[in-house]
């Protein structure tokens, strides 16, 4: 098998100090929000300090929770479709057919089309709440998840799927928060320039409007492709363990050379 470049293809690489173009969003539907009841932490994680800083529930119709599980491990197919404008490239730092789901970690340029963001994928055994969806993905932007994470889950309905996203942070996070809004407000009071604030409850909308418009459409065209390394396959169902904690059903390893 030849070498598989894990990127999105067409990554613009911009030079330090070269001025970015940013285009803007394409037209999309909102996906319709959906009340649930919030969710409980666990006990198991009362040390963590936790607490909820968002949590949004949609329906996505058109798409099945085995596309979402699939997405997760193929993001170079279709990451600058998921959200045109706004996402500007896409690396794997490790790349899931080497480690399967946990652990793998992607570069998502997002907010910054000269900086990725590093998004690495955690295990079930992070996952603070006494309840959850059927498949789901949970990540941190650190090296301690302790810190906080992203957790994207979904199930599927008739019509397409209940897609619920929150986050995750800690009194340490929001401490460091606190620092930089601080710095933040002594720079504005000198009259030293801002940089702008990225639009994240906004390109969370984003993303779950336009995963009808693509996902669909990319998951058919791999569907039955035979090389395991170029068509990553997860399977991110979930299962209650016996104390009230959760984990994913099957192990997602990378496969087999």
């Amino acid at each position: 098998m030849g070498e598989y470049l894990y990127n999105a293809g067409q990554k613009r690489r911009y030079e330090a100090g070269e001025e970015t173009k940013v285009w803007g969003r394409v037209p999309f539907d909102k996906a319709e929000v959906i009340e649930e009841a919030p969710y409980e932490f666990h006990p198991k994680f009362a040390d963590k300090h936790f607490f909820t800083a968002s949590d949004k529930a949609e329906f996505v119709p058109g798409v099945e929770a085995k596309m979402v599980d699939w997405f997760w491990a193929n993001m170079e197919k279709g990451y600058l479709l998921w959200a045109p404008g706004e996402h500007h490239g896409f690396d794997w730092i490790v790349p899931p057919c080497e480690v399967g789901y946990e652990g793998s970690v992607e570069g998502s340029y997002e907010f910054d089309a000269t900086k990725p963001i590093k998004i690495t994928r955690l295990g079930m055994q992070h996952y603070p709440y006494t309840d959850c969806y059927e498949h789901c993905w949970l990540s941190c932007f650190s090296d301690d998840p302790d810190d906080g994470f992203l957790i994207h889950m979904y199930e599927d309905c008739p019509g397409g799927i209940k897609w619920r996203t929150i986050s995750v942070s800690s009194q340490k996070r929001m401490e460091g928060m606190k620092k930089m809004m601080e710095m933040a407000a002594k720079m504005a009071a000198e009259g030293k320039p801002m940089p702008p604030r990225p639009d994240i409850a906004g390109h969370m909308e984003y993303e779950s409007g336009r995963l009808k418009d693509f996902l669909p459409q990319l998951y058919a065209l791999w569907v039955g492709h035979p090389d395991p390394f170029e068509n990553m396959q997860f399977d991110l169902t979930t299962a209650k363990n016996e104390d009230g904690t959760w984990r994913h059903v099957h192990k997602n390893l990378p496969p087999q050379r």
